[in-house]
Order: C-alpha cells, then sequence, then structure tokens
C-alpha cells in the first residue's frame, strides 16, 4: 500500500464471489449491479427495499416516540379552537423546511400560524426573549420549537412563565432531563429510547404529521385535511441530504420518494429556484446537497434568515421569482466572503504551525460568521481534522464545529457546557456550534485538543479511501450510470461507488468556477476520453501535481463517475477525488 498524492491509502473493497453471484441472480442484476450492491447490505433480503425504499416498508409507529401522543393531542385541541400557532425554525435548511412542513399542513384548518426565523448574526442559534415577546403579542397560546430548542433552558422557562404552551421536535442530543410539562419529540435525548437518532427534524415533523393526520380524520373535525402528504416529501428529503444525516432506514425512503416528488415540481418555490438557476435536468441528491441547499441557506447566512422559509411556503409566482433572485445573488455573495475566510484560515493554520495538534481551533475577529460552518467543514476535509472556527459578535465569540469519524461533536459541546467554558451550544456528532467569551478561547482550545487526544475512536483509517472497482474509461457508458443511479441516493451511509482508472494522461487542464478554483480537464487512456473535475484543485496537492506535470506524466486516479448536462449537452464525466503519479498500480 502506498499514499497518494493526498496522502491517503487506497483500498479496494472486498468482495464475496457467493454473495455477488446470489444477488446477481436472486434479482437479475448485472455482475457491476451485484458488487457493489454486496459491499453496501449485509443479508441478501435487504436488496428489494434497500433499491426501492417505500414509506410503508420503513415508517416507524409514530407511538415510539417519547411525547408523540401527548404533542398530538395538544395541537388536536388547537386545531379545534381554533388557536394561534407560533413556529420557531432554525435558520438552516433543516429548521427552515420543519417549519414550512408545520405551516404548510396547518393552513389546511385555516389556522392563524405565525413563523419567526431569528437571525443568525444578530440574535443568534435557538429561540430568544424577543422572539418570545413577539409571539406573546400577537396573542398566540402555543408555539413550536423545531430543530432548535432542546438546550434552552432558561427560554423554556421564560415560555412558561408566558403561558404559552410548548411543543419542541428537535433532534439535537442532550443529557438533561425536562420537566413532565414540557412536550419534547427528540430521539437525541435521555428519555427517548425509539432508537430513531439518525433522523433530522424535517423526518421528525413528518412522522408527527402522520401522526396527526391519523388523529384528525378519527376526530370530528371538519375541514379538509391533507390528503397525501407524500406531496411534501421533498421538504423532508432537501433537509435529510443539506442535514448530512445517515441514508439508512427511514431516511433512504425519504430521499428516494422525495426525489420523485420533487420531480414533479409541486413545490413553487423550489421549482422557481430551478428556472432561475437554470437547472435543466432531473434533480438527484447531488443537487439537494449542492444545488438547493447552498441557496436556501444563503438567506440565513448573508441576509434575511426568513428567505428561505418564504421561497418554500411561497403560491405566488411573482412573490417566489423575487425571493429565489434574492437567494441567487445572496448565495453568489456568500461564495466569495467564503472564499477569503478560507484562504485566511488556511494562511493562518500554516503560518501558526497548528497542523502539529491533532485538532484545528481558529478564531477571527473579522471573519463573517455565516460563512464559518462552511469554512469548518473544507478545512476539516483538507487536513483530516476536527475543526473549530469563531469570530466575535458583540462582546463573545461564536462560531462552527466539524468532525470527523471518531469524535463526538455533540457530546464534547455539551462536556464544554457542563465544565462552564462555553455559553452555549448544541450540535450532532458531526457537527456543532458554539457561543463562548473572549476569556474562555484558550481553555477551550486545549480542552478540545485533549478531548480528541483522548477519543479512542479515532482511528489512523480515516487516511483510507475504499474504491469498489478499476475499470477502463470505455466502461463507463450508459448501462454503468444507469447502474449506479438504481442503487442510489448517496450520502452518508451509502458512499457513492469509487472506481480506479489506471495509466491516463491529462488533457487541458484549464481553471474554471466563479473563483477560478476547481481544476476541469480531459483524462484519456489512448483509446477514450472523458470529461474530469477536480473541486477547489488548486487547493491540495493534487491539483498543483497535475499542473506541473500533466505534459510529461500519466496518473492513476480514484473518482466517481456521472452524466452531467452543459448547456444543453450530455456528457460522462469522472469526479476526482484522489490520484497518484503513473505506472503505479493496486
Amino acid at each position: 500500500m502506498r499514499n497518494s498524492l493526498l496522502e491517503k491509502n487506497w483500498i479496494k473493497k472486498e468482495l464475496d464471489s457467493r454473495s455477488i453471484l446470489n444477488i446477481s441472480q436472486k434479482y437479475s442484476l448485472s455482475d457491476i449491479a451485484a458488487k457493489l450492491l454486496s459491499t453496501r447490505t449485509n443479508e441478501i433480503t435487504d436488496i428489494k427495499n434497500f433499491l426501492e425504499p417505500t414509506l410503508f416498508s420503513f415508517m416507524p409507529n409514530p407511538l415510539i416516540f417519547n411525547d408523540m401522543e401527548k404533542a398530538g393531542n395538544r395541537i388536536l385541541k388547537a386545531i379545534k379552537n381554533k388557536e394561534k400557532i407560533a413556529i420557531i425554525g432554525d435558520y438552516d435548511v433543516d429548521g427552515l423546511t420543519s417549519a414550512v412542513l408545520l405551516k404548510k399542513y396547518l393552513k389546511n384548518f385555516n389556522i392563524d400560524v405565525f413563523t419567526y426565523i431569528p437571525d443568525r448574526i444578530t440574535e443568534g442559534y435557538g429561540p430568544n426573549k424577543k422572539a418570545i415577546d413577539i409571539i406573546k403579542s400577537k396573542k398566540n397560546t402555543l408555539l413550536f420549537m423545531l430543530d432548535c430548542g432542546t438546550n434552552s433552558h432558561e427560554i423554556i422557562s421564560y415560555v412558561n412563565k408566558n403561558k404559552i404552551d410548548l411543543i419542541i421536535i428537535d433532534h439535537h442530543k442532550s443529557n438533561e432531563k425536562h420537566s413532565d410539562e414540557i412536550i419534547i419529540i427528540n430521539p437525541n435525548t435521555i428519555f427517548d429510547d425509539s432508537g430513531y437518532n439518525f433522523l433530522c427534524t424535517a423526518g421528525l415533523v413528518f412522522i408527527f404529521l402522520s401522526y396527526l393526520e391519523k388523529i384528525v380524520k378519527k376526530s370530528n373535525i371538519s375541514e379538509k385535511t391533507q390528503d397525501n402528504l407524500t406531496i411534501l416529501l421533498d421538504l423532508v428529503a432537501l433537509a435529510t441530504v443539506c442535514d448530512v444525516v445517515p441514508l439508512i432506514d427511514i431516511n433512504r425512503a425519504f430521499v428516494y420518494q422525495g426525489l420523485k416528488i420533487l420531480s414533479k415540481r409541486s413545490n413553487l418555490g423550489l421549482k422557481i429556484l430551478s428556472d432561475e438557476s437554470q437547472l435543466n435536468k432531473k434533480p438527484d441528491e447531488e443537487d439537494l446537497g449542492f444545488f438547493f441547499g447552498p441557496r436556501i441557506n444563503a438567506g440565513g447566512r448573508v441576509g434575511s434568515s426568513d428567505i428561505g422559509e418564504k421561497l418554500l411556503s411561497s403560491n405566488n409566482e411573482d412573490n417566489a421569482e423575487i425571493l429565489a433572485k434574492q437567494l441567487n445573488t445572496l448565495n453568489y455573495q456568500r461564495k466569495l466572503i467564503e472564499e477569503n475566510v478560507y484562504e485566511e484560515s488556511v494562511k493562518k493554520i500554516l503560518q501558526d504551525k497548528k497542523l502539529k495538534y491533532k485538532s484545528l481551533f481558529i478564531f477571527n475577529e473579522n471573519w463573517h460568521e455565516g460563512v464559518l460552518g462552511i469554512v469548518a467543514s473544507r478545512l476539516k476535509e483538507k487536513f483530516n481534522k476536527p475543526t473549530i472556527v469563531l469570530t466575535k459578535n458583540k462582546q463573545i465569540y461564536k462560531g462552527s464545529c466539524r468532525s470527523i469519524p471518531g469524535v463526538d461533536l455533540g457530546l464534547f459541546v455539551l462536556k464544554s457546557k457542563e465544565k462552564k467554558i462555553i455559553i452555549n451550544g448544541g450540535g450532532h456528532q458531526m457537527a456543532a456550534g458554539l457561543s463562548i467569551k473572549k476569556e474562555n478561547l484558550k481553555l477551550l482550545s486545549d480542552f478540545f485538543e485533549k478531548f480528541v487526544n483522548n477519543n479512542k475512536d479515532i482511528k489512523e483509517h480515516n487516511k483510507d479511501l475504499f474504491f469498489d472497482e478499476t475499470i477502463s474509461l470505455n466502461a463507463i457508458n450508459d448501462n454503468l450510470i444507469e447502474t449506479i443511479d438504481s442503487i442510489g441516493p448517496y450520502g452518508l451511509g451509502n458512499p457513492k461507488p469509487r472506481f480506479l482508472f489506471n495509466n491516463v494522461k491529462i488533457i487541458k487542464p484549464v481553471l474554471v468556477g466563479e473563483t477560478k478554483k476547481h481544476l476541469s480537464f480531459f483524462i484519456s487512456d489512448g483509446i477514450k476520453t472523458i470529461k474530469a473535475i477536480i473541486f477547489y484543485g488548486l487547493d491540495n496537492a493534487l491539483g498543483n501535481s497535475i499542473l506541473s506535470n500533466y505534459k510529461k506524466e500519466f496518473f492513476s486516479f480514484i473518482g466517481f463517475v456521472k452524466k452531467s448536462v452543459w448547456k444543453n449537452k450530455v456528457y460522462f464525466e469522472t469526479i476526482i477525488e484522489d490520484g497518484i503519479l503513473s505506472n503505479y498500480r493496486i
């Protein structure tokens, strides 16, 4: 085994020939399809549900979730009495879509629904007293906190003090007990043993709505209900992919079925956003994560936090068009700000010799808070280290954390709160956010490094890059693409198939993209030529090596294959992840 240009260990996935033969014969699949499936399912009986996951097969009994029945009964009462209902949702895709899901459902009953999305910069994550005061002034008697609220104990007390009933639907980790007066649906708390801790909030909201729909139909409510909840699955799929939760079990069904709904263009906001952004193909899971997600998030990052919610819930074409254009403009601005912060952060890491540590901890008073999560993700990918990036907001520092497998950031934030190192924070295993006083920055940095060092779950195999098969460029055809597509959707828990291409020549490398950071070129084995791209190719040794050696050297690459469309032209393309100089075979 030999390190690549990105210092990865290339490892071919182990295949069981008997399993491959069984899958191929039982399901009448090609050899390559059977090979790919054999590494993704443990039992042959899973194959059918894996290939065509349905809600019927995977939908859990809603009553296994803590407080599901209490939540259903409370909102049923609110519907019957025509109470005014308020929703506080987080400013990211999961929070926004969760708010829209609930809002759209309640509108069936002519309920007065007020939605509040806190501003990332001025208000920060989660509910706050200002929001509660506004909700109180509007005479709302029932409040939902979506994708937030679990750890907001002070605000929960304030809500109770103002005699507003509260239902929290969230998935952020908590090790604390709550009062029995609080209704909370959250599988990542110590009082919930449902086992569904891999769901995002939008997924939980959908399950809640499916339960609510059943009890509403059993009641004497005369209004028309949501006859088919599946029409909302495009929003659930969007949140599931963008929140980077594992695409297993019901999550896989959410995305698989949600993409079908998305292709029907039933959500006006998503339809207009597609048209304004010139998405001229059938959307897939990559489009959810890299096309729709960044645009919906752009309002919360560098603009007004509620633009995404307004677009997704809009029923007016002219209004939706205005909102979509705003988000496209904000997304472009976000890219420029992000690139500047990222370049500064890399320079700071190298200058301060931070790579000698197992974690990365950096801050700057002038960085834009809205892009810190993306920057932390890019730094984590570049250096393969758990990362915290902070900036100053008024008198405190706030920021984002991103992790590698084996380091639970949700647990880290909880422990930091217990030790009173940070003011507030919350998150999941792979992502979190926090706020902290300036005088505790060094304390947090030391604690983070100690936490990472003491974590025995970190393995050297974080540097391992597994691939499925070695193929020739000539093998990239419609049949292969159809096979790959049939095993999707891809994401965390179901990685996209990687292939090894040996000894290819580089042709015409050129920098592309708005920031000219991506490296585009062609690869050829003398028989067939395929378009290729390395995202952020100028940011690593792989791209630099290609630019320096492409005229005189051959390369071997690991990457994905796909069919792309550009200006109505269809072509095959490889997305290169890693490479090595020529004449090296696995």
